[in-house]
């Protein structure tokens, strides 16, 4: 993976929070953001997939796993 590719995963996975960001917003503001309503559940269960996706990018990119660009 080179530091672009990282770069371009990330822009992803942050463009997906705004989108569930603008969901859970609207669950919110209609006061249906409770944890008894599957929608709320299931915005939070992809929420929670995007952080461990984007932890498992930074630990890659902590350990150098990444092959320099030529």
């Amino acid at each position: 993976m080179t530091l672009d590719e990282y770069t371009e995963a990330a822009k992803a996975i942050f463009a997906e929070q705004q989108n569930i960001t603008q969901s859970m917003s609207q669950l919110a503001l209609s006061a249906q953001a409770l944890p008894n309503n599957p929608e709320f559940v299931a915005l939070m269960t992809r929420q929670w997939g995007l952080v461990q996706q984007i932890a498992t990018l930074n630990t890659n990119l902590m350990l150098g796993i990444m092959t320099p660009k030529r």
